[in-house]
């Protein structure tokens, strides 16, 4: 029983996958942030333009 729990702790199939995958895991989440983070700035400058388009146009009248 000693020999297979010392086996089993020193096999290390499927440690590479599980790396590659945490990796995987940890760089689409980082895109999904980086994706977010560039919409919420896209969506400031949108509305600081827009208002100031706004004020343009009272401004005529």
């Amino acid at each position: 029983m000693k020999n297979w729990i010392m086996n089993f702790i020193a096999d290390e199939r499927g440690a590479e996958t599980t790396e590659l995958s945490v990796t995987g895991v940890v760089v689409a989440g980082g895109a999904v942030t980086g994706f977010i983070e560039l919409k919420n700035a896209i969506k400031t400058k949108q509305d600081a333009v827009i208002d100031k388009l706004g004020d343009a146009e009272a401004a005529a009248t």
